[in-house]
């Protein structure tokens, strides 16, 4: 309605809204809801923890305001969220194996994934899930008068006729931490390349044109700005370090989800009582979850206790703080066809008043 009449106020409500939601309303995945609304205050989000969480068709909508909110402010922040509900929200809800979609994702823990069949369910997270896998191009670049906006870290070729410009970005992010742009033009052209920073980014990062490293940087959450005439063979790569960091609830400091960079990270948990129909033709998850392990420790930097498993990327294992059993960390978006969690419980060790762990 904003784009239609040009009145502030409406833009503002669109605005307003969005912040809400996003800032407010939302999981660790950047989805929303539960049992298709909202059933607490903003910044409540323990008890919104349940079987039918983050409908498919919200994160849908999100990133499509996400965009037109974008187009209007180029704020880094948009961008940041679209980025989240992307990688976690929606390359989450496709089973790898047939293509099926989501419609709830469970954020209560011990739960698992259910997905449509091809001919007994169609429902609306159908029609938007298969929207959202032919969109995987959307929002990746943007451009105004002066220059490009890179915001998405998605390999892709970009070609822009009216600057007779094309953009490779070669990468395979978010399993390698950082992108290359490579250039080809027509002839020379003036412009400013703007490479977005997101908020995750750890220290250490860093930008190289043509082989040749740059003194400065840009701040997470921000953009860095390449101003220069750009050349057929230029390239510019961009390293994005990452880390492991902890998202606890607002409401319960104490249940927290684990990320590394971008990208959300689940345990493994299982396949008990799962049999297909559980699983398929199903739009959210049933019965009771499994126990879930309870991760016991007082350190709030969750590298001390989380590590790497070698050989195998974005995959990680605790280190000796899971009660009963430590868990196998793998990106929401990878783990299908077995239990999971995404909050855990984090804190130390439960004392007796004699003293002793009970």
């Amino acid at each position: 309605l904003y784009e239609m009449t040009g009145e502030s106020e409406l833009r503002k409500i669109a605005s307003y809204f969005w912040r809400q939601v996003t800032s407010a309303r939302t999981f660790a995945t950047g989805g929303t809801s539960n049992h298709e609304r909202w059933q607490t205050d903003p910044h409540i989000l323990a008890p919104e923890l349940g079987t039918n969480n983050n409908e498919t068709c919200c994160t849908y909508n999100l990133m499509k305001l996400s965009r037109q909110l974008f187009t209007w402010t180029a704020d880094p922040s948009v961008a940041d969220y679209t980025e989240r509900a992307l990688l976690n929200g929606i390359l989450s809800t496709q089973d790898p194996a047939d293509g099926m979609m989501m419609y709830h994702q469970a954020m209560q823990s011990g739960l698992y994934k259910t997905f449509m069949t091809p001919e007994d369910s169609f429902w609306c997270c159908t029609g938007s899930g298969m929207e959202n896998h032919a969109k995987s191009g959307d929002s990746i670049y943007f451009h105004d008068a002066d220059g490009l906006y890179v915001n998405l870290f998605i390999a892709s070729e970009l070609r822009w006729p009216e600057k007779g410009l094309t953009v490779r970005q070669e990468t395979r992010f978010p399993e390698e931490e950082g992108t290359s742009l490579l250039f080809t033009s027509v002839k020379p052209v003036e412009a400013s390349l703007r490479i977005r920073i997101p908020g995750w980014t750890a220290p250490g990062g860093s930008v190289a044109v043509n082989g040749r490293k740059l003194e400065a940087f840009a701040a997470p959450g921000s953009y860095l700005i390449l101003r220069r005439t750009w050349r057929t063979g230029d390239k510019v790569e961009v390293v994005l370090p990452m880390s492991l960091r902890l998202e606890r609830l607002p409401d319960d400091p104490k249940i927290a989800a684990i990320l590394y960079g971008p990208t959300v990270l689940a345990g493994e948990l299982g396949t008990e009582g799962l049999t297909p129909d559980k699983i398929v033709n199903q739009y959210a998850p049933t019965g009771d979850p499994v126990p879930v392990p309870r991760f016991e420790t007082g350190n709030p930097d969750p590298s001390a206790w989380i590590k790497p498993v070698a050989g195998k990327p974005l995959t990680f294992r605790t280190n000796g703080v899971g009660n009963p059993a430590d868990v196998t960390l793998v990106p929401y978006y990878r783990l299908f066809g077995q239990r999971y969690a995404i909050y855990w419980t984090i804190g130390p060790p439960a004392v007796s008043k004699r003293g002793e762990n009970p």
